[in-house]
């Protein structure tokens, strides 16, 4: 028979405003124990939520570090109170004797999709606009985000697609979004805004300019095309950081 008592929450909530994402994060204590690899359980947010959150990531840990236990955490339903998840312990295909375990926590609301540890979002994927890098980088920043950075090919198709599926095209044949990376015209190297490298690949045709004309071409954009379209003009290419037409997609950490 398996016994669990929660008895400690303590949370973390960022409000913000209907463009932004809604994160909140914690960690609940729980005392208990199993004789099976695997045992179900309860969090509970203990605040009020406007709805229940589109996604949640946790993660267990013994809360006496000296202890050698490792858990995953698998979540199996999220509800606007609560979410339940399955906790196994994956160093020894064995249960546990009593003890306190910790689950950390992170929830996310709203309209965007999860990468990794990112949060994508259009803070209005139907304002199509003028904006330079600098502009972009500020409306990101104002928003709670900032320019996503595409780090390898994984990323990009993720980025892309997203893209593709949200932004409300109407007549135009084709929309840009700024990115967060940097691109070297001479050095022939994408670099993120955190000083990493970043993705060189994907590029539009033609793309990226490169040599001394085109020094000044150091931003770097995403072409993107309707679901519609089938042709081979779109992806990254650099351009310099003055003003474009773009429907601007932000990104914040989700933890």
């Amino acid at each position: 028979m398996k016994y669990i008592w929660f008895v400690l929450l303590v949370e973390v909530m960022s409000v913000v405003d209907s463009y932004r994402p809604l994160t909140n994060g914690g960690n609940y204590e729980l005392y208990s124990f199993s004789t099976k690899a695997k045992s179900m359980a309860e969090v509970i947010y203990r605040m009020c939520l406007p709805k229940a959150p589109d996604y949640v990531h946790a993660t267990a840990r013994p809360s006496n570090p000296s202890l050698p236990h490792k858990f995953n955490v698998t979540i199996l339903e999220i509800k606007r109170g609560s979410f339940i998840v399955e906790i196994e312990r994956i160093d020894q295909a064995t249960g546990w004797d009593w003890m306190p375990i910790t689950v950390d926590w992170f929830s996310y609301i709203g309209n965007g999709m999860v990468y990794q540890n990112l949060i994508l979002w259009f803070p209005d994927a139907a304002d199509i606009r003028g904006m330079n890098r600098n502009t972009a980088s500020q409306y990101c920043i104002d928003k709670g985000g900032r320019l996503v950075d595409i780090v390898d090919k994984a990323m990009y198709d993720v980025v892309y697609n997203y893209c593709r599926q949200t932004i409300v095209f109407g007549s135009y044949d084709y929309v840009y979004i700024w990115l967060g990376s940097s691109y070297n015209t001479t050095a022939h190297t994408v670099t993120q805004s955190n000083g990493k490298p970043g993705y060189n690949g994907d590029w539009y045709p033609g793309a990226p300019y490169r040599g001394i004309e085109w020094e000044t071409r150091t931003g770097l954009m995403l072409h993107i095309t309707p679901p519609s379209s089938t042709g081979i003009y779109h992806g990254m290419f650099n351009h310099p950081p003055s003003p474009y037409t773009v429907t601007q997609l932000c990104s914040t950490n989700l933890m």
